[in-house]
């Protein structure tokens, strides 16, 4: 993706500098002047992360132009490694604080969307229909993409060695990677802030590699916001996947609660949901448990109840199991790098176009809902597409969503690096 047509960034913002309205996150309204103080990570912080709203996308992480935040690796949160510079990008970009997304869903849809999406009922049709998830579609797209040289790699997740049923994000640049990494993991790798690493533990130059990132949907509107705002960490990114997605879960509390099923998670080999019903196997595919998955929601993110962007709008490509027979993907192509993908990867995949089906419909339209009700702002698709400091505390101050203030730990870390 060239640099070249992408609007430019201003300077970083002031922490009571309000944006502009539909355009750049960092755009100034006219009749701000000399603007009193910053918005620091320690802001966002309060705000999201030790409100227990983080939704672990890195957003943050990617946007810090001064690698000031890192990735606890015990907590799974975005944390502070070094001097914060109170630039406001991490601000700006996270989908529960500065960015408004679904305005950002709705401009990314007018500038890069096809007029019809083309949705389809899809599954692989070699090795991948048993390595992946519902038919393999996605496995095999992309390996169909790198074998070609269309892709260098794929950014995905897979499970820990380590830790049972937490995944960890995986560069794929072969099929046989591809492969290993096929199925679905629960729980966030925060693998938008690590693609750097990645691509430096595979001696691969970010300015010269053309890479999938594939994640939920508030990652690829992290992504998306960083690619649309010409902001470095997302150039190596050619191509979106976006999976479908009501929640994730927090590792601890997954794990956590699949015991209080007598369900061992070093037994489990694979978690799916369908249909609203949580099933966990283990490696001969025996089911360990089946229940609800409401019974989960204690172990979900509490974030991910403010996300009305079920089917993953910002992507080129969404993918889930909605609306398709068991065994099948149902695949939504949604821009011209999309459907070029698409085509490129038609020989590794058995697929049929169908009409949007239904179901899909009325679960999105069903999780846009719980957004709004669960939203202490409003959800505001034409509004601005930035939302400054003050105006998200008025928002949520007094609510059970409020800014909480540090624990003491975290205090002495600001004070060590501020």
């Amino acid at each position: 993706m060239s640099a070249d047509n992408r609007p430019s960034v201003p300077e970083p913002r002031s922490r009571s500098e309000p944006k502009g309205v539909g355009g750049d996150p960092r755009e100034l309204n006219d009749d701000v002047t000399e603007p009193p103080g910053k918005i620091w990570f320690r802001d966002l912080d309060e705000t999201v992360i030790e409100a227990d709203r983080c939704i672990q996308c890195a957003s943050c992480v990617a946007a810090c132009p001064s690698d000031s935040i890192g990735i606890d690796e015990e907590e799974h949160r975005p944390t502070l490694v070094k001097m914060c510079t109170g630039c406001s990008r991490c601000w700006d970009f996270c989908p529960r604080s500065g960015l408004r997304y679904e305005r950002h869903l709705e401009l990314t849809a007018e500038e890069r969307g096809l007029a019809e999406p083309a949705t389809y009922a899809a599954r692989a049709n070699g090795d991948a229909a048993a390595a992946g998830q519902d038919g393999g579609a996605v496995t095999a797209l992309l390996a169909e993409l790198i074998e070609a040289s269309e892709l260098d790699g794929a950014v995905v997740a897979r499970e820990s060695e380590e830790d049972p049923l937490r995944g960890e994000p995986f560069l794929a640049t072969s099929r046989e990677d591809l492969l290993e990494a096929g199925g679905s993991i629960y729980s966030q790798t925060m693998g938008l802030g690590q693609i750097d690493d990645l691509l430096a533990d595979d001696g691969l130059d970010p300015a010269e590699a053309d890479l999938a990132l594939v994640g939920t949907p508030c990652v690829i509107q992290g992504a998306t916001a960083l690619d649309r705002y010409d902001h470095e960490p997302a150039d190596p990114i050619a191509l979106t996947v976006a999976l479908m997605c009501t929640r994730s879960f927090e590792h601890r509390r997954l794990v956590s609660r699949l015991e209080s099923f007598d369900v061992d998670s070093e037994r489990v080999d694979k978690i799916d949901i369908t249909d609203g019903t949580l099933y966990a196997s283990d490696a001969d595919g025996t089911t360990l448990l089946e229940t609800d998955v409401d019974a989960f929601d204690a172990a979900g993110l509490r974030g991910c109840a403010e996300c009305a962007d079920f089917v993953g709008a910002a992507a080129d490509i969404s993918a889930g199991n909605v609306g398709t027979a068991g065994g099948e993907t149902t695949v939504v192509v949604r821009t011209e790098t999309g459907r070029a993908a698409w085509t490129a990867a038609a020989n590794g995949l058995e697929a049929t176009a169908i009409d949007r089906p239904g179901t899909l419909e009325h679960l999105a339209d069903w999780n846009r809902r719980r957004a709004e009700s669960t939203l202490p702002r409003e959800y505001d698709p034409e509004g601005s597409v930035g939302i400054s400091y003050e105006e998200h505390r008025e928002a949520y101050d007094g609510t059970d969503r409020e800014p909480k203030p540090l624990n003491p730990a975290r205090v002495h870390q600001y004070e060590e690096w501020c």
